[in-house]
């Protein structure tokens, strides 16, 4: 009889179980490769987790993503499945270090292809992750509902987005914390969990005196901007 425990007997079973419960959100060939299991014998033990829905499948494009069952939330796995690609993530940390910004801006300062930016803001902005700003009176408005407003002059066909809200903020910084060691981009999200961690403590969530001085964040930032950042944020 098929059951949890009966499932659980095979150590390499075990083992799949786990690293997929440290690994969240890769696809099948990435789990294979890492763990250097076959592909096939990856798929018939994988079949035998999702009978018992220990685990689940999220299909990103042509990929399936793999996460374990009651785990994660939608918007969870929206945000996993772009921390795992190269360019996603980069544009993702450059849209929560910024109030807003356009594409035009963010293919300029982190040299990504226009076309490869404008595809991940739109699936960022189908996931409810973002959203675009209206331009009005050369007035864009990084905060929704508020009256606070940046002068610009937009290109033509320039487009400018900012972070949904507060929770995908939170969500984001979360999994940061929860999964670093297997995310990309690891020097660059250390800083920004550290700039998190200093602000949450400054506004009183956190003990002080868990996080570094402040000198210190200030170093940091600087050479976040330094290394990832093209002049004129280095000039």
């Amino acid at each position: 009889m098929l059951s949890e425990k009966n499932v659980f007997k095979l150590e390499k079973r075990r083992k799949i179980y786990d690293f997929i419960d440290k690994n969240p959100g890769l696809n099948i060939r990435e789990i294979s490769r890492k763990l250097n299991i076959p592909l096939t014998s990856l798929t018939y033990h994988l079949k035998y987790l999702k009978k018992l829905d220990l685990i689940r499948e999220s299909r990103e494009g042509k990929y399936k993503k793999i996460f374990i069952s009651y785990k994660f939330g939608a918007d969870d796995k929206k945000i996993l499945s772009l921390l795992r690609n190269e360019n996603s993530s980069k544009i993702l940390f450059y849209l929560f270090l910024f109030l807003s910004c356009s594409q035009i801006e963010i293919s300029r300062e982190l040299n990504i292809p226009p076309p490869t930016v404008s595809y991940y803001l739109k699936k960022m902005v189908d996931m409810e992750i973002i959203e675009e700003i209206p331009v009005v009176n050369g007035r864009i408005y990084p905060f929704p509902k508020e009256s606070r407003y940046i002068e610009r002059k937009p290109r033509k066909s320039e487009k400018f987005y900012r972070r949904k809200n507060q929770q995908v903020v939170n969500t984001f910084f979360r999994l940061m914390l929860a999964h670093k060691s297997s995310l990309k981009n690891q020097e660059i999200i250390d800083i920004l969990i550290d700039i998190w961690q200093t602000y949450k403590a400054a506004r009183g969530s956190d003990p002080i005196k868990k996080y570094k001085k402040l000198d210190d964040q200030i170093d940091n930032i600087v050479g976040l901007f330094y290394n990832y950042f093209r002049p004129p944020f280095c000039a």
